[in-house]
């Protein structure tokens, strides 16, 4: 049975390098080194707040086995992206349409018979999103907490990779494990920092510069910021209440933090592509 899953994945491998060329649209991966940062509210605001500067956005939630993006939502998807994993669905089944900029592909949890997300499974993943770049300007990916190797397998591929830290040393030096572990894989993926729930602009600042310059000194890798996410109360009313924070609150100063956020992801990318082509 193994060996029959072995060569169906080579099969579609092997398929997906037939198709034509990715298309212009990036690859943005969410990350963290621990739990309970709030990585999926600020991928999943962030979402939100490009698509209404004028992007097309997908967003995925790739959490293995604990995702939570649509119980922040109170949806109910027929088909999650474990109909792709058991080669049921392509991606492109998969995809809920919550606005007309903005779509999801919802991930699962609990589930007992998860399948094991092989290198060559976790390839061919990346290579049907790349496809789905030809029809979005942004396909934004929620990755699980840690650093195992799946997940740095994932990370090494993307465009760029957000780390959403806190301010706390733990977390800082979570977040330097997965820049180090990217780094040791030789990934070319740019890093950029978000501090999230933080209480102070300083303190953000802070922890930014700690991350920024262990990764510089050690590794003579950069972390780029992308700015800080204020600590705010209503951010959990929203969460109790399955409402999206920055739909329902769009003048607060945490939603103001996250279109700035997002402005600035995309004109930092912008400006490495026109480095990278020397224009």
């Amino acid at each position: 049975m193994i060996g029959q899953t072995e060569r169906l994945l080579e099969l579609q491998r092997l398929k997906a390098q037939e198709k034509k060329p990715e298309g212009k649209g990036k690859i943005i991966s969410f990350s963290s080194g621990k739990g309970g940062t709030g990585k999926t509210f600020v991928s999943l605001n962030t979402a939100y707040a490009l698509s209404r500067i004028g992007k097309k956005v997908l967003l995925i939630d790739l959490d293995s086995n604990l995702s939570n993006i649509n119980i922040m939502l109170n949806l109910r998807p027929e088909k999650t992206l474990l109909n792709f994993l058991l080669h049921r669905n392509s991606l492109k089944e998969l995809i809920t349409r919550y606005e007309p900029s903005l779509h999801f592909i919802f991930g699962e949890s609990g589930k007992a018979d998860y399948p094991i997300q092989s290198d060559h499974l976790l390839d061919y993943l990346i290579e049907e999103v790349k496809d789905l770049c030809r029809e979005y300007d942004y396909v934004l990916l929620d990755i699980g907490a840690g650093a195992g190797d799946e997940i740095i397998h994932i990370l090494s591929q993307v465009h760029a990779n957000v780390i959403v830290l806190n301010a706390e040393p733990t977390a800082i030096m979570d977040a330097y494990v997965i820049v180090k572990l990217m780094h040791m894989n030789g990934s070319a993926t740019p890093n950029f920092a978000v501090i999230n729930k933080c209480f102070s602009e300083e303190e953000a600042s802070t922890a930014y510069l700690n991350l920024s310059k262990a990764a510089e000194h050690f590794l003579k890798e950069n972390v780029y910021s992308l700015g800080f996410v204020g600590h705010d109360q209503m951010v959990t009313k929203a969460i109790m209440a399955q409402e999206l924070y920055i739909r329902k609150y769009p003048r607060s100063k945490t939603s103001l933090q996250i279109i700035k956020l997002a402005q600035g992801l995309v004109q930092k990318l912008r400006q490495q592509q026109l480095k990278a082509t020397g224009f």
